[in-house]
């Protein structure tokens, strides 16, 4: 906490300073529900997007779909997948598109400007003894109007099992700024994030289990943040699940989160159907709402 402390001081700028803000758009219906608090919980094909290390716990292919409907018109759609080998560890992969409103100002005599993301990240972890460490590769493309901007960026991961607890560290976003083409001026950073977070199980029984997991993160164009998450499975059948993100008032990523989860077997196919919903109070009389559904496989 202290480091982090420190780099928010050292980093920090301006909010909304860096480019490739699709790096920011938090991936998956489970992370989202538990407020991000995901580095250290995260055992599934979602942890590609907080903490690679994380893949290493996945003992089964696995593929997570995952659909946003965010407020302002935005959506956004992802496939994640994890392959564990033999030999080279776990394999993970995630394609994340997202879509935004046309820019059409009625105004003016420039043409309407259509907006999109790609996201593309390949990730591979390993597991030794009760530390596991991985790494990701990310490319990022972005289409504004007639311009295009393309950038890679590295993710690094690490986890260990202390006293039935998971610890996680994870450093996102390292590569160079974007510059849209043809532009010969202006370069943003991406946003550098550092992760630091813990998991740990607090009742464990045949009936019923719940994981707790808290986080703190300092992204670099937005200062020192935290989360805390919270779920709770019936019977391993029906998950629900809390968190609150504690950021900036005018972060709308931050505040509550809350969702949802059933999972069923169907011979050797197991699949989870999810849903996640973070509301934010843009005033006393309206409410940004984002909702996230997400089908999840493991077979």
């Amino acid at each position: 906490m202290i480091l982090l402390f420190l780099a928010g001081h050292a980093w920090s700028q301006s909010e909304g300073t860096t480019g490739a803000d699709i790096l920011k758009v938090p991936i998956g219906v489970r992370p989202t529900a538990l407020g991000g608090a995901y580095s250290a919980l995260g055992d599934d094909v979602y942890v590609i997007g907080y903490n690679p290390a994380g893949l290493a716990r996945i003992s089964q292919y696995s593929f997570g779909l995952d659909h946003v409907i965010s407020y302002a018109g935005v959506e956004v759609d992802s496939l994640s997948v994890a392959v564990p080998t033999k030999d080279y560890g776990i394999f993970g992969g995630q394609l994340v598109l997202r879509l935004l409103p046309d820019i059409n100002n009625s105004l003016a005599t420039d043409p309407t400007i259509s907006a999109s993301d790609i996201l593309f990240t390949v990730a591979d972890a390993q597991q030794f003894g009760k530390v596991s460490i991985g790494a990701s590769l990310k490319a990022i493309y972005s289409n504004l109007g007639e311009k295009q901007a393309f950038t890679e960026a590295v993710d690094l991961g690490a986890k260990i099992e202390l006293f039935d607890t998971d610890f996680a560290f994870a450093v996102q976003n390292i590569g160079p700024s974007v510059q849209y083409q043809p532009n010969p001026q202006g370069q943003d950073p991406l946003p550098l994030t550092i992760r630091l977070g813990a998991a740990r199980p607090l009742i464990v029984s045949p009936s019923s289990t719940l994981l707790a997991s808290g986080e703190v993160f300092n992204v670099n164009d937005e200062g020192l943040q935290a989360a805390l998450g919270l779920e709770y499975w019936h019977r391993s059948i029906i998950a629900i699940r809390l968190g609150y993100r504690f950021s900036d008032v005018q972060n709308l990523q931050g505040g509550l989160t809350a969702g949802v989860a059933l999972r069923y077997n169907l011979g050797k196919l197991e699949y989870e159907l999810g849903f996640a919903w973070q509301p934010y109070a843009i005033s006393s009389t309206f409410v940004a709402n984002t909702y996230t559904f997400g089908l999840l496989f493991w077979f």
